[in-house]
């Protein structure tokens, strides 16, 4: 924590950048997303024709590639501080996803995916194996997610470290998906299982 302080303490400029992250995601109405394209192009490195709604979070910048055409509605989250997150041109995220490569891996969302509200994708996962120690204390394993093209993912869906969803599959609602999915599937329930193909 100390060495935190004392990083935003000697580069006040990090700390001019944080602060802005976090203000304009309040601006609301047309003004609020112009500004919000504008500032997410710059911190991205480059001009992309992606939509950001309101109260939405970025962590690890650098590591998060957004192609032409992305949109993220409010409320959602991307944390990439040690992974990796590629989103595929016109991918669309629904209000209050969370899509965390924080501790490790990478998740890759192919073309025009649709993403349903309050998804969860999350590379890593907790250690538990050693039962005389707090899992807690027992670190993290982390794995790829990779979802091709023309996937739907609807609400409330939960999606693992090591899951690889096929190109036209949809995966049901409140389903938690944690081992393949083949193409043009429909997998629904926890764990999720294919019911029929498409």
């Amino acid at each position: 924590m100390l060495n935190i302080i004392k990083f935003l303490l000697f580069n006040p400029f990090i700390e001019l950048i944080i602060w802005i992250d976090y203000f304009i995601n309040f601006i609301p109405g047309k003004i609020g997303k112009i500004i919000r394209i504008l500032w997410f192009s710059i911190r991205f490195k480059k001009i992309l024709k992606v939509i950001i709604d309101t109260n939405c979070e970025f962590k690890g910048l650098k590591n998060i590639f957004f192609a032409n055409g992305v949109g993220i509605s409010k409320n959602c989250s991307f944390y990439a501080e040690q992974g990796n997150i590629y989103v595929s041109e016109g991918t669309a995220f629904n209000s209050g996803c969370h899509i965390n490569a924080s501790i490790g891996g990478a998740i890759k969302i192919g073309k025009k995916c649709p993403i349903g509200p309050n998804v969860v994708m999350r590379t890593a996962s907790h250690n538990y194996e050693k039962v005389d120690k707090f899992i807690q204390d027992q670190g993290h394993k982390y794995a790829d997610i990779n979802i091709a093209d023309n996937c739907w993912i609807a609400a409330n869906v939960i999606i693992v470290g090591g899951v690889n969803i096929g190109s036209g599959s949809v995966i049901g609602a409140n389903s938690v998906v944690t081992k393949n999915i083949p193409s043009n599937s429909v997998a629904v329930g926890i764990p999720a299982e294919v019911i029929k193909n498409r």
